[in-house]
């Protein structure tokens, strides 16, 4: 499995409430077009177990590979999901990782 985690930042003009009806009602749905992706988890944060969480969400876009994950950010369907991310996000504070899955439960 090949694991790009994403820490988003919301539009700084939008509410939290606002922020996560976008993404997970018009945003995800661009998702299941990008080709290669076997799976894509959004958590919208709700709170922080002291003071203000520093993301207001993260995103978890699974490949079978390296090589998926490749031509995953070469298609146009991966485009127009980056495209829209202004329309939601914070995209100079947004970042990603590539991550190796331990799953220990």
């Amino acid at each position: 499995m090949y694991d790009v985690i994403f820490l988003v930042k919301s539009n700084p003009s939008m509410t939290q409430a606002e922020f996560a009806d976008y993404w997970v009602n018009e945003h995800t749905p661009l998702t299941p077009k990008v080709p290669g992706v076997t799976s894509y988890i959004c958590f919208t944060t709700i709170g922080a177990p002291e003071g203000e969480p520093t993301y207001d969400g993260v995103a978890i876009l699974s490949f079978a590979d390296e090589d998926a994950y490749n031509r995953c950010m070469a298609s146009e369907e991966f485009a127009a999901a980056i495209a829209d991310a202004p329309n939601f996000q914070n995209t100079q504070l947004t970042t990603a990782i590539i991550a190796d899955r331990h799953v220990i439960i």
